[in-house]
């Protein structure tokens, strides 16, 4: 059951916030919102605008006609497609690319709703397909994209920006495809919001991700040998979803991959903040599978999940809080994990069947606001490690400019709120 969670014992879930809210509470710099949205008008400044409808009736027929460079610029309304991009490398926007206008999002809208041979209305498989010859420098920027069993199937590479995405049953369904996946907003999809599935490598930061009626973001560790493939996940919200708020799923053979966890909000999900499983199985059960690819989970704040972590024979936790945990912070963090500098606060269980070094653990109220940043008496400033190793090996190393202050701060904001 889907969890709809606005407050928890005084600590708050953030409500959609626009662009620049995201861009206050998580540091992110201005410049480098507009260096986003100035990349894509730099790029495609040696081509063309395509505009739809005056220059082309419908948004597949401008892609059709656009040149790698070109912008397809779409007007406000609802447009009822099945948009396949192959092969291309262009900017498809709405006229959030030029006026950076929130509205522009809320009324630009792709929607997946079609008609069937019979003239039926049903939902199509996909809103926008993003083909493997597609990319590296593919945008999507401005839209709000629904009603598709698949909102964006994404094989190639791209930069999907600034979009809003709701009632599909995936909202993006990576297949061996990647990208940067920032400043979007997932809600209320039917499954998950973000699927990596194949040998898909992504960059997931800066999202809003929440109240989705299964995972926030659900990877599959499909069989792969390689180059190896980094998956990072930083910077997001992840709250109120009604399974995991990220969810790992094992199968045999270990592959080439790294996850990197870090400085994010997840809070109030119904099951694990972070869920191991294996075999295949995507229904959570709380086992706590022993994957053993890498998983750095590093600088989160995971608050009122029912589980904090359970399983991973791989992982690395530090600077983390885990606070109101309803079960247990820590299920099954064993074989060559570690958990470190995280703080632990009125967990049902602070750990269990994990490997922790307790000399480096801290047990007290974390302070947090009701944006999750620490109050200026938090015990959590300056609490953290910047350097970690075990043996020969260095597992964590920031360099001093990462941080505020003496040490990092615990929990996914540094300083005065930044990240």
């Amino acid at each position: 059951m889907k969890q709809q969670l606005n407050k928890t014992d005084g600590i708050s879930i953030l409500g959609f916030l626009d662009r620049g809210k995201v861009s206050a509470l998580f540091g992110i710099s201005m410049s480098l919102v507009l260096f986003l949205i100035g990349s894509a008008n730099g790029f495609a400044e040696s081509g063309r605008t395509i505009r739809v409808p005056q220059d082309k009736p419908s948004i597949q027929a401008a892609i059709d006609t656009a040149d790698d460079g070109d912008i397809v610029l779409i007007d406000a309304g609802v447009y009822h497609e099945m948009i396949t991009i192959d092969g291309k490398n262009i900017t498809l926007a709405s006229h959030f690319l030029n006026t950076d206008d929130p509205n522009d999002i809320s009324r630009t809208v792709l929607d997946g709703i079609i008609r069937g041979k019979k003239g039926k209305r049903k939902k199509a498989d996909f809103v926008i397909k993003i083909t493997k010859r597609s990319g590296p420098d593919l945008k999507i920027i401005g839209f709000t994209i629904q009603n598709g069993d698949d909102g964006i199937t994404c094989s190639g590479n791209a930069h999907i920006l600034h979009n809003r995405f709701i009632n599909n049953d995936d909202a993006i369904d990576y297949e061996s495809g990647g990208g940067i996946c920032q400043f979007n907003t997932f809600e209320n999809n039917e499954d998950d919001a973000v699927d990596l599935d194949g040998a898909s490598e992504a960059v997931i930061a800066d999202n809003v991700i929440r109240n989705n009626e299964d995972d926030g973001i659900e990877i599959r560790l499909h069989r792969y040998s390689g180059p190896t493939l980094n998956i990072e996940i930083r910077n997001n919200i992840i709250s109120g979803n009604g399974e995991d708020g990220i969810q790992i799923i094992d199968y045999p053979d270990i592959s080439d991959r790294v996850i990197h966890i870090e400085r994010n909000v997840i809070v109030g999900n119904a099951m694990a903040a972070l869920g191991c499983m294996g075999d295949g199985n995507t229904k959570e059960n709380y086992e706590g599978a022993d994957i053993p690819e890498r998983i750095y989970l590093v600088n989160n704040t995971i608050v009122d999940n029912e589980y904090g972590v359970t399983g991973g024979d791989n992982l690395i936790a530090l600077n983390n809080i885990f606070a109101k945990i309803r079960k247990s912070g820590l299920k099954k963090v064993d074989g060559a994990s570690i958990a470190a500098y995280n703080l632990f606060w009125e967990n049902n269980i602070d750990f269990e069947r994990s490997r922790v070094d307790e000399k480096h653990i801290f047990r007290a109220n974390p302070l947090l606001d009701e944006g999750f940043k620490l109050k200026p008496e938090s015990p959590c400033i300056d609490a953290g490690t910047a350097l970690f190793k075990r043996g020969m090996e260095t597992l964590l190393q920031l360099p001093s400019n990462a941080y505020v202050g003496p040490a990092p701060d615990l929990g996914a904001f540094e300083g005065r709120g930044k990240r």
